[in-house]
């Protein structure tokens, strides 16, 4: 234990914890004030619903190896919520990043840190597959907004200031131990269910694109290609497809000749659309074409990646 050289008194521990607390809440505050900051004034076309820049397109990337990919999905599938769940999210940061900063209402915004921190570990923790990067941002995040709850505003603050430490009586010992309890599983749960902890593995792939054929509703003559797996620095490129009938007839299909119906989540998905003689499908994306009719398989050949095999159902034919 550290103590006053003079008094032998701990006053230099508890100097030392204040600062440690400040700095503490004033990173994780400042981590999310130039958050929202970059959205509003460096990047707004990460606010512009109909800018392929929208942060939506972030969103398509983390869907498919994220345990809220359904809820993902629902929200990109409606553009207003899309857009003012962004909003909503940019000004939580902000306003989160700022209270944190100056010690006003500490502990209600260590609260709402955490609770951001639970959304990005949700949303975007799986993809650490590839620098473990979201999965750390988040954990520590956690970590750290669930000490500036247990601990306050400390000294250095606008709550010792003013007396705004509302929340303080409601941490008891049997709240703190909950909150340390909480901390750790969900460093350790999310970092085995995402990763493991004995036998490493990934949910998703990142070495090779994965993708699979979905029912289109109402169209038999339809399929709906899913990238659900992949790295999210680039993309799919599609060569050709090659269609197997129900007779084993083959008919192969090059880049220009495949007919896209349908690019869900455009603009921000940036799929869907031939570049370079290819068919660039990112990872996230979900996108419409037309099968020949009697279509039972398919082979897609990608560039640069092993070629998946998708199945189709054709009740209509």
């Amino acid at each position: 234990m550290l103590y006053d050289s003079d008094s032998k008194k701990p006053a230099t521990l508890d100097f030392a914890r204040d600062i440690a607390l400040r700095a503490s809440a004033i990173s994780m505050g400042f981590v999310f004030l130039m958050g929202g900051w970059r959205r509003f004034y460096n990047v707004p076309a990460k606010h512009d619903i109909t800018s392929p820049g929208h942060l939506a397109n972030k969103l398509v990337e983390a869907a498919p190896g994220s345990p809220v990919e359904a809820a993902i999905h629902w929200v990109l599938y409606n553009p207003l919520i899309t857009e003012w769940s962004v909003y909503v999210m940019s000004t939580a940061e902000v306003l989160v990043g700022l209270a944190l900063i100056f010690g006003l209402l500490t502990r209600l915004a260590a609260t709402g840190s955490a609770l951001i921190n639970i959304a990005l570990m949700l949303i975007f923790g799986w993809m650490g597959f590839e620098c473990l990067d979201e999965w750390t941002m988040a954990a520590l995040g956690f970590a750290i907004s669930v000490s500036v709850v247990m601990f306050g505003p400390g000294s250095f603050s606008l709550d010792q200031r003013f007396g705004l430490d509302i929340l303080a009586k409601y941490i008891t010992r049997p709240v703190a131990i909950s909150l340390t309890a909480l901390s750790i599983l969900m460093t350790g749960g999310f970092y085995s269910y995402y990763f493991g902890i004995f036998d490493f593995h990934k949910l998703t792939s990142t070495g090779a694109y994965n993708i699979v054929a979905n029912e289109v509703p109402g169209h038999p003559d339809q399929a709906t290609l899913y990238v659900n797996a992949g790295g999210s620095s680039t993309a799919a490129y599609v060569k050709s497809i090659t269609f197997t009938l129900q007779d084993g007839a083959q008919i192969t299909q090059n880049a220009e000749e495949i007919s896209v119906i349908h690019n869900h989540f455009a603009p921000w998905s940036h799929s869907g659309k031939v570049v370079d003689g290819v068919l660039k499908l990112r990872l996230g994306s979900l996108t419409d074409i037309q099968i020949p009719a009697g279509a039972q398989s398919a082979v897609i050949d990608l560039i640069d990646n092993k070629d998946p095999v998708v199945h189709f159902t054709q009740t209509g034919n």
